[in-house]
Parts: C-alpha cells; sequence; structure tokens
C-alpha cells in the first residue's frame, strides 16, 4: 500500500485492482491532483476491506475481477462500513447486467478500462462531488431504468440490506428500532439512511416513506 498527504486536498482514494500496472498507473495519475488528499493501495478483496477499515477512504476505485472476491460484493461491504464513501467500478467488463448489479450495490459509476484517463479522472472527480457516472459505451437510460427485479427507481440503486431499511422506515420504525430488528449500531443505521438520502433525493424519512409508497416499494 501507499499513500500520500496534501493538507489542500480532501479526497482520500482507495485503488482495488489486482494488476500491479493498472493500479500503480491510476494511483500516479491521481496523484498531485489538487483535490486529493492521499491514496491507498489494495491488490485484493480482503486487503481492499482492511485498507477500507484503516483508513475510510472517501471515493473508492473498484476492480471487478478480484483473485480473492467479486468487485460488487466489495463495494456492498465498503458501502455498508463507509456510507459516505464514493465508489467508482473501473474494470473489463462493459455489459448492462454488471453495470446494473454495481449501482445496486451502492456504486455511483462504472467505467471500463479501456476509457481515456482524463475521463477516468473526470469522472472520479465527478463521482467524490456526489455525481453518477456511467461509461460511453452503456445506455445510461436503459441501465438506470431496469434496476433489479421488482425494485422500482430510485430504490434500485440500494443495496437489499438498505432497500430493507428503507421499507423499516416507511412502516414508521424508529432508527433504535431498526437498529435492534438489523442488529446494527445506532450509528451505522444513522449513517445508512443519510446515504439513501443522498441516492433517492428525499429530504427527509416523511419524504422516503412517501416515495417509497408512490413507487410501489411498499403498499
Amino acid at each position: 500500500m501507499s499513500e500520500r498527504a496534501d493538507a489542500d486536498a480532501s479526497a482520500v482514494v482507495l485503488v482495488v485492482d489486482d494488476h500491479p500496472v493498472v493500479r500503480r498507473g491510476l494511483v500516479a495519475l491521481l496523484q498531485g491532483l489538487d483535490w486529493v488528499a492521499r491514496t491507498v493501495e489494495a491488490d485484493g478483496f480482503g486487503t481492499g476491506l482492511t485498507a477500507a477499515a484503516e483508513h475510510e477512504p472517501t471515493l473508492a476505485v473498484l476492480d471487478l475481477g478480484l483473485p480473492d472476491g467479486d468487485g460488487i460484493d466489495l463495494t456492498r461491504r465498503i458501502k455498508a462500513l463507509l456510507p459516505q464513501c464514493r465508489v467508482l467500478v473501473l474494470t473489463m467488463t462493459s455489459d448492462g447486467d454488471s453495470a446494473r448489479a454495481a449501482l445496486a450495490a451502492g456504486a455511483s459509476g462504472y467505467l471500463v478500462k479501456e476509457t481515456d484517463p482524463d475521463v477516468v479522472l473526470g469522472a472520479l472527480r465527478t463521482v467524490a462531488q456526489g455525481g453518477l457516472v456511467l461509461g460511453p459505451h452503456l445506455a445510461a437510460d436503459s441501465v438506470l431504468a431496469e434496476g433489479p427485479p421488482g425494485i422500482p427507481a430510485p430504490f434500485h440503486r440500494l443495496s437489499p440490506r438498505e432497500v430493507q431499511l428503507v421499507k423499516l422506515v416507511a412502516a414508521g420504525h424508529s432508527n433504535a428500532q431498526i437498529a435492534r430488528r438489523m442488529s446494527l449500531a445506532d450509528k451505522t443505521v444513522r449513517n445508512q439512511v443519510s446515504a439513501i438520502f443522498d441516492k433517492t433525493g428525499a429530504a427527509d424519512r416523511v419524504a422516503l416513506a412517501l416515495l417509497a409508497r408512490d413507487t410501489g416499494l411498499v403498499d
């Protein structure tokens, strides 16, 4: 792993890829940018999750094909651990199903590795600032519209646990009640509810419950 400090920047970027040339090349591109404070490297699922817990990145760049696990599952695990961390998937896989699965797991961006480096850097900054990025090889409207079966937009971008949490909020449960029901810490529930507000655009719990009802997620 490698790190770099920059007092004038804010983003801590975790790069997870098992190919050293790709990983170190991306780190080299990120270092020196005015919005990047530190970079952290990991070469697999396990090291990536450990690095996320240790360094608390605000942005993670993940490959899907890792030697000891799946990048979509790693996205889900990082988002559960650090709800405010933004994730961009950078991979060789260009199919819509993988992109939809990544978005459902909590990713905010999906690009293929053949993308121009300047476009990748621009996408990373967009994702870090709260935006959503899909590569030009994907039909953005269809990827976002289809989503996982049975989960209406905008909830198709949530992980299964986040969808469960939304349903409990819509049923009127408090954070403390949800924490007990889902065996989570109160703080974790608060953080995940906040992340769900960001992903769905709901201003508060009432708006979230109404959105879940109006889209058919709950009765």
